[in-house]
């Protein structure tokens, strides 16, 4: 693939499955992997390679039927040879996945020739790529339209499914299933009984100009697990965590700016998803229907000299988060704010510096007790030197990293996860010496400072 070709391949295109996507490296230490929080440069200690194959299966009539799959690995360990026999400690931290499978199908309407159809497991998602988080995530196996021309804009609507672990009860006795079997202890032979549920996602978005160079959005999303009452009813099970509906609902203004563009987000989720923060399109919880979470997200590039270039991300979110179950209510203060700053050095090289910092402040109830109080912050300084095909662009892949990272963590994180990822260093806690009790060393690091090389590069 030349230059050119390659520094086209933007992150928006690989979300759609169209693109391929690597990154791995070397570093000189384990560290804890915060990018969410405080940014992705130089602080991403994994291999991840996904391979997203497409060909065109027929053209017919001004119809065309594409095939696209995508398959990835994960893994955080380092060595030549990573097997899944897990012999010897092979594979423990090895992650394969089909990650789609899908037939699109384009020119079915006469009247709408852009429109396509599409069936199969899909990726249908959003992110800021700077932290990798997605802030509206639908994919799964499903059906959809997307690109119909609908007035002055386009309208995309689909449903998927996802299935997710979940733990059953017995409605006598209140037993909970363990590992899809029920055995209690009576001497009668173990049933195998069902222990995933579905989750229904209805999703609909309908995009729009406003005005010259720019571009908007509002959309909604249904998350509904599907009960499965009358299936389970006649073993006498239920769900033993009660998972409710929720509501997700985004408006989305992008426009030009400063030679690249912004986007605002925002976004307010409502019911049973709302417990997961800036992903909280997708994860079902058993919360109540009155928990919420409000989300403003900006995100974007900007050129300000043709030598100069950053990306840059911020994130503010207020949250109620209500559990009856445990009889908890949670208000929650977010704030999030990453600067990646690039300056070209020459036609290939590159200064790159990202600055993160975040913060998070709880209030939680529990009724009929005094409220809990947490407070979360992290900052993340990286210097990298860059090696890529067009410095002066900031998208430009494929690129190779060389870079410095210091991190800090506030006084109640807790710990920076240097010595708990991939080995524990275990001492006496003081208080209680000669006890069993024990406390990790890396409880008591508040920095930590590494290096290493990476290479990314989507194709």
């Amino acid at each position: 693939m030349s230059a050119q070709a390659s520094a086209a391949v933007t992150p928006d295109v690989a979300l759609k499955g169209d693109a391929s996507y690597f990154r791995a490296g070397v570093y000189s230490r384990h560290f804890n992997n915060n990018k969410g929080n405080v940014g992705r440069l130089g602080n991403e200690h994994d291999n991840y390679i996904e391979l997203a194959p497409s060909v065109t299966l027929a053209e017919v009539d001004g119809t065309e039927w594409r095939f696209t799959t995508s398959f990835a690995m994960s893994t955080d360990e380092e060595g030549a040879w990573q097997a899944t026999d897990k012999a010897a400690g092979n594979g423990e931290n090895i992650a394969f996945a089909n990650t789609q499978a899908f037939l699109r199908v384009t020119g079915l309407l006469d009247s709408d020739k852009g429109a396509a159809l599409w069936v199969g497991k899909k990726y249908v998602r959003v992110d800021s790529h700077v932290v990798d988080n997605y802030w509206r995530n639908v994919s799964g196996n499903g059906v959809g339209i997307e690109n119909l021309s609908l007035g002055s804009g386009k309208l995309r609507a689909n449903w998927t499914r996802r299935d997710d672990a979940r733990d059953f009860a017995l409605k006598a006795s209140g037993y909970s299933l363990e590992n899809g079997h029920n055995d209690d202890g009576d001497g009668k032979q173990a049933v195998t009984k069902p222990s995933r549920t579905a989750t229904n996602m209805f999703d609909v978005e309908y995009g729009f100009a406003p005005f010259d160079s720019s571009w908007a959005s509002v959309g909604y999303t249904l998350v509904a697990p599907q009960r499965y009452a009358s299936e389970y009813s006649n073993y006498g099970y239920k769900v033993a965590q009660e998972v409710g509906n929720g509501h997700l609902f985004t408006a989305v203004l992008g426009e030009s700016l400063l030679g690249g563009w912004n986007n605002t987000v925002v976004r307010y989720v409502k019911g049973s998803t709302a417990g997961a923060g800036l992903c909280s399109h997708t994860y079902t919880d058993s919360k109540d229907s009155s928990s919420y979470n409000i989300d403003i997200i900006d995100f974007g590039t900007v050129n300000f000299t043709e030598n100069f270039n950053m990306l840059y991300h911020t994130w503010f979110n207020f949250s109620k988060v209500k559990n009856s179950l445990d009889n908890k209510e949670t208000h929650g203060r977010d704030f999030q704010l990453v600067l990646r700053p690039q300056y070209k050095l020459t036609k290939m090289t590159r200064l790159i510096l990202e600055a993160g910092m975040f913060t998070s402040s709880s209030d939680t109830t529990v009724f009929g007790d005094e409220s809990e109080k947490g407070n979360t912050q992290q900052q993340k300084l990286t210097l990298a030197y860059g090696i890529t095909p067009d410095a002066g662009n900031a998208w430009s892949r494929p690129e190779i990293r060389f870079f410095a990272t210091y991190k800090h963590f506030g006084h109640n994180e807790g710990r920076t996860g240097t010595y708990g990822n991939g080995f524990t260093v275990n001492l006496m806690d003081k208080a209680t010496a000669g006890a069993s009790t024990v406390d990790s060393l890396s409880d008591g690091r508040k920095t930590e400072f590494y290096f290493g090389v990476q290479a990314e590069s989507w194709f």
